[in-house]
């Protein structure tokens, strides 16, 4: 049966016909026409990256506003060597810290900030962040129980930014953490810069730090270098020889025993250092840093209470010459007899005193004011001349104020022994701070007397610190350019000796 086709269009074929002549118009359409939210002449949005993050991190610029750094460990992409890098960066603005830490530094305060300034240069030198070490019974070293700050001003350690770059040991410890998290302990080996190898001062010496850190493959490296104190007795440029001893190269050398010819950058370089005089060169370093305004105020207090007062500086611990004790006594008398007689005074001016006999005198809460001069050392002959002293002469003394142990005053003289209670702002108290304050004290004095060395004592750096700062302070004031609030000097240092002083 054949299919006819009609010649008259019919409804129904009207109908299909407009539908479909409607589809084809709104495919066209859209076809030509672009979404409504794009212009058709803009390219489409570029995706958003997030930008390298440079962390400009200089220690020790706004350190105390350090946040620890929170690493997402879930993120396949992020290595953990990568996340290493981010933390150092953070603490050091580079892909590698390297820091120099001193674990301890032998001597007393005034010599052991001496050696840790050298440091500080050398450090520099070595391109290595110095740690701020701790400090304790007037010693610096990493495992001492007080913040630096807590003798020391940061004044200088900014003022010589250019030199070196420094970090607080607290900082140092959260970085080493931050290592730790990501698997990868900072490296570090031990060394040990000797001027005797018949010198025992560092055996006793515990590393507090070492969990923190990976020291396989190193090992323990001793340097000796002998430290006479005239440099033309020295062999080579000490600097310079001490900037080989603690290069990467000389550090590196019997890595694992030689088994290995590839050595791990060395993070850490743990120093334990026995010097006695000045090597660097720069007259930057030899200016003293200043301590911490908690001890310079107290100080002002006290100088301004007794001025115009004499300052006297008495050490004697070691002195062999004991029998000159008393005799030194009376010759310190006799010229501050003379100083009252030339200056027309009224009265002999107070005396503040400065010495390691026992400020408490005989008390039963005396103790020692030094660490390395004990209380069975004391001789009948030290106790003569400090009674000669306060049978003369009004005397003014400080000790660390124990909120338990009150001063025992009727244990003391009634009069000529007066006692200034010092704050220790530290629980247990460290009676070290008495040899700042006392310093910065006589600092400020009109008058300053010290006894002869080897005569009437031993010979002292401390003693040389407070007459450098008073010829300072002497040399500004007659230039006319002393500040407000600066010590009138009248004298910038006298010795006391053995001899009868005529009047």
């Amino acid at each position: 049966m054949a299919f006819l086709i009609s010649r008259r269009p019919s409804k129904q074929h009207f109908l299909v016909a407009f539908i479909c002549l409607a589809v084809i118009y709104l495919v066209l359409v859209n076809i030509n026409t672009p979404p409504a939210h794009f212009e058709p002449s803009s390219p489409p949005p570029a995706p958003i990256v997030q930008e390298e993050v440079h962390i400009d991190y200089v220690k020790p610029l706004d350190h105390e506003d350090l946040e620890d750094i929170r690493i997402d460990t879930t993120r396949e992409e992020e290595t953990a060597e990568m996340q290493r890098r981010i933390i150092d960066r953070k603490y050091c603005s580079s892909d590698n810290c390297r820091f120099l830490l001193p674990i301890t530094i032998t001597e007393q305060e005034s010599k052991a900030q001496m050696h840790f300034r050298q440091l500080a240069f050398l450090a520099g030198r070595l391109d290595r962040t110095i740690v701020l070490p701790n400090v304790h019974s007037s010693h610096l070293g990493a495992c001492r129980k007080h913040p630096f700050n807590f003798y020391y001003s940061n004044e200088w350690l900014d003022k010589n930014k250019k030199f070196f770059n420094y970090i607080t040991l607290d900082d140092f410890k959260q970085w080493a953490r931050e290592r730790a998290q990501v698997a990868i302990k900072p490296t570090a080996q031990e060394l040990y810069i000797e001027v005797n190898e018949e010198f025992h001062l560092m055996d006793n010496v515990q590393n507090c730090m070492q969990h923190l850190m990976n020291f396989d493959g190193r090992p323990i490296k001793h340097f000796l270098l002998p430290d006479p104190e005239s440099r033309d007795r020295r062999k080579g440029n000490y600097s310079q020889v001490l900037q080989n001893a603690m290069s990467d190269e000389t550090m590196a050398e019997n890595y694992m025993d030689g088994k290995s010819t590839k050595v791990p950058h060395l993070d850490v370089l743990n120093l334990y250092y026995d010097r006695r005089f000045s090597y660097i060169e720069d007259p930057e370093v030899d200016e003293p840093m200043k301590y911490s305004d908690t001890w310079v105020n107290i100080a002002k207090k006290v100088a301004d209470n007794l001025s115009p007062f004499v300052a006297i500086h008495w050490r004697m611990e070691r002195l062999e010459a004991l029998d000159n004790l008393v005799p030194c006594a009376q010759n310190l008398v006799a010229q501050i007899e003379k100083l009252v007689q030339d200056n027309a005074m009224a009265q002999h001016p107070p005396i503040f005193l400065l010495t390691d006999y026992p400020h408490l005198l005989n008390a039963s809460t005396r103790g020692p004011e030094s660490m390395s001069f004990k209380l069975s050392e004391l001789q009948s002959q030290h106790h003569e001349a400090i009674n000669y002293l306060y049978q003369n002469l009004n005397i003014t003394l400080t000790t660390i104020e124990r909120p338990n142990q009150p001063i025992p005053y009727n244990e003391l003289p009634p009069e000529n022994w007066n006692i200034v209670p010092v704050p220790s702002h530290a629980q247990p108290a460290d009676t070290s701070v008495l040899g700042i304050v006392d310093k910065l004290i006589a600092m400020r004095a009109q008058w300053f007397w010290a006894g002869s060395p080897a005569i009437c004592a031993k010979a002292s750096s401390f003693t040389l610190r407070i007459m450098e700062e008073r010829k300072r302070q002497k040399e500004l004031q007659d230039q006319g350019l002393s500040k407000p609030g600066d010590p009138i000097i009248r004298g910038i240092a006298k010795p006391f000796t053995n001899t009868t002083f005529e009047l």
